[in-house]
């Protein structure tokens, strides 16, 4: 039995066509898919460009696909689940099976391989979500870059640019960051950051990609850069928290998954998530992903064709042709 796996995202749009054992057939990698970004036909015409690549690579194989899940950026928040349910439909084989998720589904399956958790998502935005084992979801933060967007790399870089400035006001202490933002935008002056970050580019996409210098600078051992990265963690473990109180007892070993390109060293930032649940969670299980989000995909895929149990040789095998 083979499984469709799509993981949609405002960048890019993935898909993988596997079956039970981990092994990859086909793999294509298309536009962005977030509906709310796109026109109707611009978004049909993403998913067709994606399933036309996959069906050349084997047609005999996607001919016999029996599940299609879809974890899409936007999906949810616009209503329009059964719309895009059923523009991927018309363009699948007809005994295709087709489910239609948030992304969410495919971070947190991808480091729970289909088993309920939660996960803490952290790229150019942020947000925890979580599912219990009687299916029940719960979604805490990242309500807008502008008010609640707290440990995302736009929250992580903006700390940044603040740090740099009250240094150079002479407001605060000393830090690394100075150095390695003027590096990053080839600059020699810290008030030449200014034309540097209200650029052509929308200043979220700029400040976002700070983010990896907070990480490495705190790993250097920069106060500055740590006490922002503190920071970030605490406020994503309110959101943790919250999701927690409303799907698990409060001593359930739960698995949170920290999925996203904030968590260059997620080793890093599982220490801090340690010390900051040591008294409000003291059991759950702070892991990285296992596997890429679209692998997360296949994982759904498979769970709604009732394969619940997957091993270590499957994500070995998965992680051979997906980089995760």
């Amino acid at each position: 039995m083979y499984v469709l796996g799509i993981d949609g995202g405002g960048t890019k749009t993935t898909g993988v066509v596997a079956d039970e054992n981990g092994n990859v057939y086909m793999q294509a990698l298309g536009g962005s898919s977030n509906p709310n970004a796109l026109t109707r036909e611009q978004f049909e015409e993403v998913l067709r460009s994606l399933l036309r690549e996959l069906e050349e690579q084997d047609p005999p194989i996607f001919a016999q696909l029996a599940v299609c899940f879809a974890g899409m950026a936007g999906v949810g928040e616009s209503g329009r689940d059964d719309e895009f349910a059923a523009l991927l439909k018309k363009q699948l084989p007809a005994q295709t099976q087709v489910v239609v998720k948030n992304d969410a589904y495919n971070a947190l399956y991808s480091g729970t391989l289909g088993n309920p958790g939660i996960v803490q998502i952290a790229g150019t935005g942020a947000i925890s979500f979580g599912i219990n084992y009687e299916d029940k979801i719960v979604r805490a933060g990242g309500w807008g870059y502008l008010f609640d967007d707290a440990g995302s790399g736009y929250y992580l870089g903006n700390e940044a640019l603040r740090a740099v400035f009250e240094n150079y006001d002479g407001r605060g202490p000393a830090t690394l960051l100075s150095e390695k933002v003027l590096e990053h935008f080839e600059v020699r002056y810290i008030p030449d950051l200014i034309g540097m970050v209200y650029g052509r580019d929308h200043p979220r996409t700029v400040i976002a990609k700070l983010a990896p210098i907070v990480v490495n600078a705190a790993e250097a051992g920069d106060g500055v850069a740590k006490g922002i990265i503190w920071k970030a963690c605490e406020e994503m473990m309110k959101c943790i928290e919250a999701c927690h109180r409303q799907l698990f007892v409060p001593d359930h070993p739960t698995a949170i998954v920290l999925s996203g390109g904030v968590f260059t060293n997620p080793r890093q930032f599982v220490w801090y998530f340690n010390e900051l649940s040591k008294k409000s969670l003291p059991n759950v299980v702070f892991r990285e992903t296992r596997v890429a989000p679209v692998g997360g995909a296949v994982i759904g895929g498979l769970k709604v064709m009732g394969i619940s149990s997957i091993d270590e040789a499957f994500t070995e095998r998965l992680n051979k042709h997906v980089k995760k």
